[in-house]
Order: structure tokens, then C-alpha cells, then sequence
């Protein structure tokens, strides 16, 4: 199989993915009430010539949102340099496509009584798909070009650039959602009087937990330092200045969502993670492989085993806290009854974009852990030995998630649910994934 054909089927899985969750996320909870197919298609009519009726703005931007994957993919899947015409008759048919997906699933909205079919969601994620068109048509051929490379060529394709890309659009983006934007002067100046426009580096800092809380921020930047260090042999002073210059205009972005508080102390935080991701960068041993863990120092293995254990203090203070832990039996007997086994059913009821971001907060959470486990375990095996610490390190991710959410059952605040332990593994293995190929790009 050439690597041509293996990225086209790639793309044709994550396609056949993202339709698979447009339904699935229109459905859940799954609560059928049987309808004639003459009255569906009957019902299905009637809003289709009805007046678009808009729910909410942030309805209709999650809609927007939805809707830019799926002509991507599909251009992704079956566009070709071989054909001129074919590729052009893709993009109609792209958009095509993202319409019958967007009708399809409010159709079958009607059979679940809770659930609102509309006009302006189907327009909403059609319009999302000519953006997702647009995107292809800027950016569709470089990032094929570089996935390519990645998953399957020894090339000297900038791939750790436009992975490093790919890491600081996900940041954006999560500092972005919930996408309640707004540029009045007035609003900022409100803002400002709340205290949520922090100009003073520091001045939040009034306990032990406020400096905890601060180092996420920390671990953020640090893989920006290792990368311009390591890879692209930048000074410490440089990484530095680039990780500060990133958290600034993070900040910036951040004046314009109401639900954001901005504060200056990102910035001195957002150079220091460049400075220790810089100086992991350094210490960190050269990328050789070995078929045996002998060729990690002791002074990686300090090191990894360091950084795990900060990663798990902090992701613990972030999904335990305030620690009010209750044991009382009937207490945690209602608890496990309440937990659902149906995926994203937790989600429903909630913002769009706001349920969006809690699922992006999660999977960021643990992607780290691969990282890690990558960087100082499996990348020192290969073949059936990587292959089986990798079964090995699934098993770890599912163990750590499922402890993260069997605490949150002794926890009144907190709710455990099936789709964050989904999230949380998923977060595990990408981070594994991506750590263990870019890693085997070195080795080449």
C-alpha cells in the first residue's frame, strides 16, 4: 500500500468519524418515539420551507463550527493532483455533502422527542462547510503534504514546525471558547472594574493555591521551549522571548471573551515554561533507540518520573478539588446510580460551545501523559517490545482516568461520567501517538 493511499484512507476514516459524531451528538440521549415515515417526511418539509427561526447566536456558531470539518475531510479524502476536473467538481460536491449530513440529522431529530430540528441549523452548518472549503483551498494541500510526511515517509518535510502549529492553534482555540466574543469599549471597561482585566503581573498571587493554579500555564509553554531548543537549536534567551510574545497575545485574544479573565501574569509565566521546556530540551539524552529500557539515564528517568508526577498532582488538584470528600452510603449509592453509560449524555442541555471547551479541557489534560510516557519509555523499545509498551501504557491511561473519575464519585461538586474517561484515554494515546512518531523522525 503506498502512503498516497494509506492518507486518502485515513481521511476517508476520519470522514466516515465526524459524520458518525453529527449524528450521534443530534441523537444522544436516545430517547426513540416511533413516527410514521410519511410524517417525518412531512415535518422534515415544513421546516425546510419555513422561515430559518435563529435559537441563539452560540447556537448558530456551534453549528458554523460543526459544519468546517466535513468538506475538508472529504476534499482531504478524494481530492487528486492527477485531475483537474475532478477536483473541481469536489467542491460542489463537497458542499453537497455537508447539506445532506446537516438534513439527514435534523431528520432524524424528529424521532427524538427533545430534540429541535431547524432550518438555521442545517444553513449554519452548510455555511460552516464552505468554510471548511475555503480552509482547503488555503491550507488542505500543506497539511496533507505534512501528515503524509509524518505518518509515512522519512522526508525532510518541516513536520515538527507544523506540528508546533498544530499546538498553538489548540491552545488558541481553547483560551478562544467559548467564543463569546464582544469588542465594546464598554464592555471592557466593565470588565475591567470587575477585576477580570488583570494589568499587575503577580498581584493575584495571595496564597500557596494561586501559585499551583498559575502552573498550567507553565507546562503549557514548556513544550514551545523544548521544541525550539531541541529541534531548532534556538538559545534559551530566544525560546524565552517567543513563549512570552505567545502568552501576550493569548492574553490579548482573551480582552474580547466574557467569560475570560485576562491577566498580565500569564506573560512572565509563559516565558518561564519556555525557559524549563528550553532546558529539558538540553538535558534530555539524544534520540537513540535501544531494544531495552538500559539507554535511559538515571538522569532522564529523574526527570521523566518528575514530570509525571507533577503532571498527576495538578491534574488531580484540577478534577478533585475542593477535596470535600463524603463516604456516606446512601450518598455514594445515589452517586453510581446517577453515573450514564451513554457517551456525551452529561453534555446535553448545555452551551454547544461550551460543552466543546469542558471536552477540549479534558482531552488537553492528558495528552502530557503521553508525551511523557513517549519520551522517556517507548521511544527506547522497537517493534513488537514498542509495540507491546504501548498495550501497556493503554492499560496505564485507562487506570489513571478511571481513578480521576472514581474520586470525583466521592466528590458532591464534581460529576463523574463515562465520556470524560473516554476523553481522558483518548487525550493519553494522541499525546502518545504524535510523541512516538515525531520521535521516530529523529531516529531516521
Amino acid at each position: 500500500m503506498t502512503p498516497e493511499t494509506s492518507i486518502k484512507r485515513l481521511f476517508i476514516f476520519l470522514l466516515f468519524t465526524h459524520a458518525c459524531f453529527i449524528i450521534y451528538g443530534s441523537l444522544v440521549p436516545f430517547r426513540f418515539e416511533y413516527l410514521p415515515l410519511s410524517e417525518a417526511w412531512a415535518g422534515l418539509l415544513a421546516v425546510l420551507i419555513s422561515p430559518p427561526r435563529l435559537y441563539s447566536n452560540t447556537n448558530l456558531l456551534a453549528n458554523v463550527l460543526i459544519g468546517i470539518p466535513g468538506p475538508f475531510l472529504f476534499l482531504a479524502a478524494f481530492h487528486t493532483r492527477k485531475s483537474l476536473l475532478r477536483s473541481l467538481f469536489l467542491v460542489p460536491a463537497a458542499l453537497a455533502y455537508c447539506a445532506l449530513l446537516a438534513a439527514t440529522a435534523e431528520f432524524l431529530q424528529l424521532y427524538f422527542p427533545g430534540r429541535m430540528t431547524l432550518l438555521s441549523d442545517i444553513m449554519a452548518q452548510t455555511m460552516g462547510g464552505a468554510m471548511g472549503i475555503a480552509c482547503w483551498l488555503i491550507i488542505g494541500s500543506y497539511t496533507r503534504t505534512m501528515l503524509q510526511a509524518l505518518l509515512f515517509e522519512d522526508s525532510g518535510k518541516t513536520t515538527g514546525t507544523f506540528l508546533l502549529l498544530c499546538y498553538l492553534g489548540m491552545i488558541l482555540l481553547l483560551h478562544a471558547l467559548p467564543l463569546d466574543l464582544s469588542a465594546r469599549m464598554g464592555t471592557l471597561y466593565r470588565q475591567l472594574e470587575d477585576g477580570r482585566i488583570i494589568l499587575v503581573p503577580f498581584s493575584t498571587w495571595s496564597s500557596p493555591s494561586a501559585i499551583i493554579a498559575s502552573l498550567p500555564t507553565v507546562l503549557a509553554w514548556m513544550p514551545v521551549g523544548w521544541f525550539l531548543v531541541r529541534v531548532k537549536a534556538w538559545p534559551l534567551a530566544a525560546a524565552m522571548l517567543v513563549a512570552a510574545l505567545g502568552a501576550a497575545f493569548l492574553e490579548f485574544v482573551q480582552l474580547f471573551v466574557l467569560s475570560r479573565t485576562t491577566d498580565a501574569t500569564n506573560i512572565p509565566l509563559g516565558s518561564m515554561g519556555g525557559l524549563a521546556g528550553g532546558i529539558i530540551g538540553k538535558l534530555s539524552s539524544g534520540p537513540t533507540a535501544s531494544p531495552v529500557p538500559r539507554g535511559t539515564s538515571w538522569r532522564n528517568t529523574a526527570l521523566g518520573s518528575a514530570l509525571f508526577l507533577a503532571w498527576f498532582g495538578l491534574t488531580i488538584r484540577s478534577f478533585w478539588s475542593p477535596f470535600t470528600f463524603q463516604f456516606n452510603r446512601a450518598f455514594l449509592t445515589q452517586r453510581v446510580n446517577d453515573i450514564s453509560l451513554i457517551p456525551l449524555h452529561a453534555y446535553i442541555g448545555k452551551p454547544y460551545l461550551l460543552s466543546a471547551f469542558n471536552i477540549l479541557e479534558v482531552l488537553v489534560y492528558f495528552i502530557p501523559l503521553g508525551v511523557i510516557f513517549s519520551t522517556f519509555v517507548t521511544r527506547h523499545f522497537q517493534g513488537q517490545s514498542a509495540r507491546a509498551v504501548t498495550l501497556l501504557f493503554f492499560v496505564i491511561s485507562c487506570l489513571l482516568a478511571g481513578l480521576v473519575e472514581t474520586g470525583q464519585i466521592f466528590l458532591p461538586q464534581r460529576y463523574p461520567d463515562i465520556t470524560d474517561w473516554m476523553l481522558m484515554v483518548a487525550g493519553a494515546m494522541f499525546g502518545h501517538v504524535v510523541s512516538s512518531l515525531v520521535w521516530k523522525k529523529q531516529m531516521t
